[in-house]
This record gives C-alpha cells, structure tokens and sequence, in this order.
C-alpha cells in the first residue's frame, strides 16, 4: 500500500509555492490561531479554485466550542467553498457526546465529507472510533492538540496506534495520522496503514509549524515516502 500524504499550507502564497508539487491532500489551516485554527473561507475558496481539482483539498473550521450549533454553522459555512474534506476538532469535553448526538443530522445534509480530528494527548486510546462512525464522520484523523509538547510517535504506542488504525478502517472511515510529525517517524509509521499521514512542522523553516513553509522540505517528505 502506498503512503499517501497531506500537507498543511497557511495561505495562497505557500499554495502557489508548491503548486507544481502537491500533496495527495492540500490542507488548509491557520496554525497562529489554534491546533486546528481557519483559514478565511474567501481564500480557501481561492486556492481550490487555483488548485482546480489537481489534488485533494482539505480545510478546517477552527478550534471550537463543542457545541453542535456553532460547529453546523462553521462546516455549513467553510462547506461554501467547496473543498473537498472538511475537518472538525473534537476537544476532550463534558459535552462532546451530547454535540456528536445532536451533529448527526448536519453531517448527513453537507455535501462534502467531514473528517474528525482527536487528540492524542487528551485521549489514551480508540473508544470513540465507532461512536464516530455511527454520527456520519467519513474519516478520523488522530493529531496534537499542543503544538509545543511530545509529538504523536511519543504519545501512543506503535500498538495504540495500530488499534486506532484497524478501528477506524474496520468502521469504514478514512484514518490519518498526524501530530508534529518527522520524516524519521515514517519507518515506523508506514507499516500501520493509515490512509494519510499528515505534515506541517516538518515542512517548514526551523521545523516550526507558524513559519513558511519551505517546498525543498516537501520534495524531501515525498522522496522519504517513497523510499
């Protein structure tokens, strides 16, 4: 199975910056505003536009409130920009089953698919995986929600990690793997399967997931994935 990757841009500069070599997934994020901050849905539109379906194309709707009302209005409205995938955070919360529950009929009304985003540093483990798929979610994509502690491969085990993956497909949804990722955690990474393993940090200056992103880094993750 080939290792499919996405890789995180900040604004249409750096999407035109590796325009000529684009991930599986573009994903669109503003990582000075949060794990998962938004980009406006103005320029996400302007970059799928620019892209013109040469890749797939991701965004997500911020860090938020888990509260099913202000989550439908910001999927309902980052949905405008016909991105492929949306993404949503789901934070460790004394209301999140209840905001699952009442999500359910709004993720079966959004035309794109919408991929769910934990946090491996406020779970331990895949409980949540089949709740997620009975709520509508296409896919689970297990990432960091602090950008300055440990990164993924340092927070679960290869075995937690493997479980999470099985799960996931099992449910049939799409698994990704992401959480300040480096190009040496693809050796261990690749074997589990997921179907994305996702980059930020790594593709930018001084390995800083705020600064630019550098397009040599991102020739050098596809020639490491490849390998």
């Amino acid at each position: 199975m080939t290792t499919r990757y996405l890789a995180s841009i900040q604004s249409m500069a750096e999407a035109l910056l590796i325009e000529h070599q684009l991930p599986d997934i573009l994903d669109m994020k503003n990582p000075a505003t949060g794990a998962l901050g938004a980009m406006s849905i103005t320029e996400v539109t302007e970059i799928v536009r620019r892209i013109n379906g040469r890749c797939l194309t991701s965004a997500t709707v911020g860090d938020l409130a888990m509260d099913a009302t202000v989550i439908s209005e910001a999927l309902n409205a980052m949905s405008q920009s016909r991105v492929d995938y949306l993404k949503i955070g789901l934070f460790d919360d004394p209301d999140l089953e209840d905001c699952l529950e009442a999500l359910k009929p709004q993720l079966k009304q959004l035309p794109q698919p919408v991929i769910a985003v934990l946090f491996a540093d406020q779970i331990s483990d895949a409980s949540l995986v089949p709740t997620l798929a009975a709520c509508g979610f296409a896919g689970v994509m297990l990432d960091t929600a602090s950008k300055r502690g440990q990164r993924l491969t340092q927070l679960w085990s290869k075995t937690a990690l493997e479980n999470f993956v099985l799960q996931t497909k099992q449910a049939g949804m799409l698994s990704g793997l992401a959480g300040a990722l480096k190009f040496e955690d693809i050796t261990a990474l690749r074997p589990l399967n997921a179907d994305y393993l996702g980059f930020r940090s790594a593709l930018c200056d001084q390995q800083q997931r705020t600064a630019a992103l550098n397009p040599d880094r991102l020739e050098q993750l596809r020639l490491a994935l490849a390998a």
